[in-house]
């Protein structure tokens, strides 16, 4: 009896310590799905794992184009993430189930020993709290093809800078015969529509969506029907069926010389390296066209990590893995998964040998520099104002910019009808 005794002691002990020893999982969801995005993003989660064996990081790869419905629907069912890869807007529609948890003592921590980028943090603190950590930035800018400027007679180092001359530089180009569509367009219900249409918002001082009030939709404004009459421009200097393209088919237009220029984010330096055999010199960057009486700017994503459960020890083992991830050398090397496409959140990383050590980024330095400048100009729907609208996430998770773009390119209302309907369709998504 005494040797049943102790041994059942013995295999409870046994497995206490094995329960003790366990690390704790965080499983991790990002939507950076692109191979070489997932491959870095592992790596550096095996290597964290590596040097703490009492936490084990599970990255999962999500995709953008599914993640406002999959999220929701998993947290919901009780199996989401621990924690996850977000933007500022996609923050607002999860933090409406409850789930989100305030970082501020891990934000302040942070503070101690880093200089943040205000931009990147800004967005995510409202209703009196911090609900993100942000990694790192993305930004619009204007990507030509200097081979074939030069080509159709124009000045490969003087890219336009209006809203005028873009419009002439495309219909150069277009009559040189060079290129059949000079720029392309996206145009599906999307967020790469909505990333360009609210770039063009932007510039010409139509950032606003809503007013002071956060139930006031000021979109049906004249501001904004420019900005949707120039993008039906531009739209129809783009191939045909382009009202169906999202991010890839405008990247494979431009890298195979279909068309001469793109407004995108940075993720086209890398994507030239990948994808064609002509000299990096040949990708030429300028800041966003402004109209004549417009401004500079661009939308501007501040991507960051949020927090989904009240456990202590999975929070205490998520501020480990910030921390270490907040490392000049350890963030460089997750912004290297795509040289230029990710900008720096803190002055450490901005100014260290670290970052600039990439050999893409120090042979598109100027690209780099234009985006980190176009950076400070940087604005996104929602977050114009004081206070955060948490109505921005019904916005953005319907791809209403987009949709309401379909109404003029598909439909073929007028852009004023367009926009109309647009006010219409944002009232119905804050109203449900």
């Amino acid at each position: 009896m005494r040797r049943i005794v102790f041994v059942g002691g013995t295999l409870l002990l046994l497995m206490g310590l094995l329960a003790w020893s366990a690390p704790v999982e965080l499983v991790f969801w990002h939507m950076e799905a692109r191979p070489h995005r997932v491959e870095r993003i592992k790596e550096l989660c095996d290597q964290f794992n590596a040097e703490h064996p009492g936490i084990k990081v599970i990255p999962q790869v999500q995709s953008w184009g599914e993640i406002y419905v999959k999220a929701p629907a998993a947290i919901q069912a009780g199996r989401g993430p621990d924690f996850m890869l977000c933007i500022p807007d996609f923050l607002t529609y999860i933090k409406a189930l409850g789930v989100v948890q305030p970082l501020d003592d891990l934000i302040a921590n942070l503070q101690g020993e880093y200089t943040f980028i205000q931009s990147s943090l800004d967005p995510y603190f409202f209703d009196g709290h911090y609900w993100a950590v942000p990694i790192y930035g993305m930004d619009f800018v204007l990507w030509y093809r200097k081979d074939l400027f030069e080509k159709a007679g124009l000045d490969p180092n003087k890219p336009p800078r209006t809203w005028n001359e873009l419009l002439d530089v495309c219909e150069k180009l277009k009559t040189s015969g060079v290129v059949e569509y000079p720029i392309a367009v996206p145009g599906a219900i999307h967020m790469a529509t909505d990333q360009l249409i609210y770039t063009l918002m932007v510039v010409n001082k139509a950032e606003h969506i809503f007013g002071e009030d956060p139930n006031e939709i000021i979109f049906d404004n004249p501001r904004t029907v420019e900005a949707y009459a120039f993008y039906k421009k531009l739209f129809d200097y783009s191939p045909p069926g382009s009202e169906n393209w999202k991010w890839d088919q405008p990247r494979t237009a431009f890298f195979t010389g279909q068309v001469a220029m793109v407004m995108e984010k940075g993720h086209y330096i890398k994507g030239w390296v990948d994808n064609t055999d002509l000299p990096l010199e040949y990708l030429g960057a300028a800041p966003v066209p402004i109209p004549e009486d417009g401004q500079p700017g661009t939308i501007y994503y501040s991507n960051g990590l949020m927090l989904l459960t009240d456990d202590p020890q999975k929070r205490e083992a998520f501020a480990t893995f910030i921390r270490w991830l907040y490392q000049p050398e350890i963030m460089s090397r997750l912004l290297h998964m795509d040289p230029g496409f990710f900008l720096p959140v803190t002055q450490e990383v901005l100014y260290s040998d670290a970052f600039w050590s990439d050999p893409i980024i120090k042979e598109k330095t100027a690209a780099v520099v234009i985006a980190i400048e176009s950076s400070k100009y940087g604005k996104l729907f929602g977050f114009t104002r004081d206070t955060v609208n948490p109505n921005v996430g019904a916005i953005s998770a319907g791809n209403i910019l987009a949709w309401t773009a379909q109404q003029i390119t598909v439909a073929g209302l007028s852009p004023a009808e367009a926009v109309a309907k647009g006010a219409e369709k944002m009232w119905e998504a804050i109203r449900q």
